[in-house]
């Protein structure tokens, strides 16, 4: 346990619980209490740089120690780079703030509007486009999304510069494996996405190879043919079985499950009062899509509210986000097993439709490949021309579908947060074959395997990826994810 640092730690844990409370209004579709610059003007210990010099020294300092403490190096690690990310937000508090703010402005035209007094924002486009069953609706409504989206790429990039500036500061380095990582993703799901995932967005659109849009794959995700087995009304009732078969107390997690204009699709779960309260914003809809996405919420909540009371700040509010991630991942993955979907949501699929849920995860893994390397390419040439070209590139070999040019520098992170997603989703797929291998198949309904799974929800923030995946056997590599895709898609 860390027993330096106490003003900055103490600040960190502030403003981390401010940001997760912002993030929570704004997934909720409620309007916010403070502006960015307001909270981070609140918390000058921890958006300092002299904060981050501390913590990187003392981060150096553990990472020599002999014998070594993998715990100190463990929070010290997450603190540096939590102050990091905060350093970015004063570096350009008013490009962060509009970005933030973004998705609710009304900055959407679509075909046939006034002007500005018609316009919608961006989140109400993402709640309604990819369920749109006209293919020409769908492409106007992409068109002018992408147009709106474009306009900010000017703010973008000075968050861009910012957040790598931030990173420099604080000794933060690309992960050297993370070029590894995607590019053997993509090698090793490519000939699924080239024969089956073809064949599924063809029979999903009725189109040929090479006339597919963003806005087709959206639909073929959100929307696939067996949507209607999943009803907007049965979500929350199939995650309830789910949850007393392995008689798990979710009490905690407080669902918000509320209609409001600015709400956002699908789950989205925040600490509100770790370990005490972790909020989940959810918006029904129909389809495996959003089922998925609130259990995987609830994955993610679970984390938060595993750990005591008395707990590190550290273990209550960061933590290594691959773990956060595979915390999602593997209740999210049930929507891919048979046996859950037939009991837990009362839903037996033909096996075709059981092979375009499991393409719609390939595809969403290739698509984090694909901006994973597209960032990497960014933090060298800048977020510019190639880095938009090679998303485009890599995004059409990952989908076999365009991807406008509006959107096509919208998603690429400096802070690499898609290398932690496909890091959790691995990390996921090897403790299903753990469960599998210690509890056998049905092992999300045996309540001996809530002990396995309390076991990573009670440390909080605290174990790495590496740890977890020691604990189970072996080093953190992508194999277990694509032996999970070729059975689910065989």
């Amino acid at each position: 346990m860390l027993r330096e640092l106490t003003a900055v730690r103490e600040d960190a844990a502030q403003l981390a619980e401010a940001l997760a409370h912002a993030r929570y209004r704004r997934a909720a579709g409620l309007p916010s209490r403070e502006t960015l610059r307001e909270l981070l003007k609140a918390h000058k210990v921890a958006t300092s740089a002299d904060a981050v010099a501390q913590v990187r020294e003392a981060l150096q300092d553990a990472q020599g120690e002999d014998p070594p403490r993998p715990g100190r190096v463990a929070r010290l690690r997450t603190l540096r780079d939590f102050l990091a990310r905060t350093h970015a937000l004063v570096l350009e508090p008013g490009a962060a703030q509009e970005l933030f703010d973004l998705p609710q402005r009304p900055l959407v035209r679509p075909p046939g509007d006034a002007g500005l007094h018609g316009a919608i924002p961006a989140v109400a486009v993402a709640r309604e486009l990819p369920f749109l069953r006209s293919r020409e609706r769908r492409a106007e409504m992409e068109a002018a999304l992408a147009d709106a989206t474009a306009a900010a790429d000017g703010t973008r990039s000075a968050a861009w510069d910012a957040a790598l500036d931030a990173q420099s500061e604080a000794g933060i380095e690309a992960a050297a494996e993370a070029a590894t990582w995607a590019t053997k993703l993509l090698e090793g799901t490519d000939a699924i996405a080239e024969d089956l995932g073809r064949w599924i967005l063809a029979r999903e659109t009725g189109l040929k190879p090479g006339q597919a849009s963003w806005h087709d794959v959206l639909h073929l995700l959100h929307a696939p043919r067996c949507a209607s087995a999943f009803p907007a009304g049965e979500l929350q009732r199939s995650v309830r079985r789910w949850v007393e078969m392995l008689r798990i107390d979710v009490s905690a997690a407080k669902l918000d499950a509320d209609e409001r204009p600015l709400k956002w699709p699908g789950a989205h779960a925040e600490p509100l009062d770790p370990p005490f309260e972790a909020g989940i914003t959810f918006l029904p809809a129909e389809g495996p899509h959003t089922l998925g996405a609130l259990l995987g919420a609830l994955g993610a909540a679970l984390l938060r509210l595993g750990p005591p009371a008395d707990a590190p700040p550290e273990d209550l509010w960061l933590g290594d986000r691959a773990v956060r991630c595979a915390c999602a991942a593997l209740l999210e993955g049930r929507i891919r097993d048979r046996e859950w979907l037939r009991r837990c949501a009362k839903v037996e699929l033909a096996r075709d439709d059981e092979r375009a849920i499991a393409v719609g995860a390939v595809i969403e893994a290739r698509l984090t490949a694909a901006r994973i390397l597209a960032s990497l390419q960014a933090r060298e040439s800048g977020l510019g021309a190639r880095a938009a070209a090679m998303h485009r590139d890599l995004y059409l070999r990952a989908t076999g579908a365009d991807l406008p040019a509006g959107l096509q520098l919208c998603d690429l992170d400096p802070w690499l947060d898609a290398f932690a997603e496909l890091q959790g989703r691995a990390l996921a797929a090897h403790a299903a074959a753990f469960l599998r291998e210690r509890y056998d198949e049905d092992w999300w309904r045996n309540p001996r395997s809530t002990a396995s799974l309390q076991g990573i929800w009670a440390r909080g923030g605290r174990p790495t990826c590496a740890e977890l995946w020691a604990e189970m056997g072996g080093t953190p590599e992508i194999d277990p994810l694509l032996l999970e895709f070729s059975d689910q898609c065989g």
